[in-house]
């Protein structure tokens, strides 16, 4: 696989030239571009979980504060 391309939004792949899509986040590339949705969904997902797991721990420490 082939990478010399000058446009960030063609993967070249046995001498032809696909488009894709790049995602703003991360900067990957995905082929076929209908799965950029897919993987912003999957960004989003990790965005929710950590936060989550954030807020877990901020109540963690907040009721450790109170004990001490």
């Amino acid at each position: 696989m082939q990478s010399a391309s000058s446009d960030s939004r063609i993967i070249s792949f046995d001498q032809n030239d696909f488009r894709a899509a790049k995602c703003k986040k991360c900067g990957t590339k995905i082929y076929p571009a209908s799965l950029l949705d897919a993987h912003v969904e999957r960004h989003q997902q990790r965005e929710r979980w950590f936060n989550d797991e954030l807020r877990k721990l901020q109540h963690t420490f907040s009721h450790m504060r109170d004990i001490a």
